[in-house]
């Protein structure tokens, strides 16, 4: 076992991610997940109004050669973590700055590219 497991920018790359992180939470006491956040406003505004997929800072490939393959939002991990009975601890929403903001901090699935968040299996 570890005292703490680090997944940085991969769990959108992996094809069972689900699986990953009953595993992460399994060998590790704590977990640190970042991930890109595809419910980010200027992906929606992409796919809305330029009917693409996005390209930003932190989704930075094109459809055909990304090598993500399972994007989600901070919604939608959090929803899994519930029903893995992952416990979040701490979470930090942060803009392509790496700074929280005001908008981060109310709409955090609209306005952060970015979610980092410390895990742990509940007991």
């Amino acid at each position: 076992s570890f005292d703490v497991v680090i997944l940085s920018q991969t769990l959108q790359a992996i094809n069972h991610p689900d699986f990953l992180l009953d595993e992460i939470v399994r060998v590790g006491k704590q977990a640190i997940i970042g991930f890109p956040n595809f419910g980010h406003w200027q992906c929606r505004w992409q796919l809305a109004f330029g009917g693409r997929m996005p390209i930003s800072k932190t989704l930075p490939h094109n459809w055909f050669d990304t090598p993500n393959i399972h994007l989600c939002t901070i919604q939608d991990f959090e929803k899994i973590c519930v029903s893995k009975r992952i416990e979040i601890q701490q979470r930090s929403i942060v803009n392509h700055a790496h700074k929280d903001t005001l908008g981060t901090k109310l709409l955090p699935n609209l306005f952060g590219q970015t979610a980092l968040y410390q895990l742990k299996k509940s007991s």
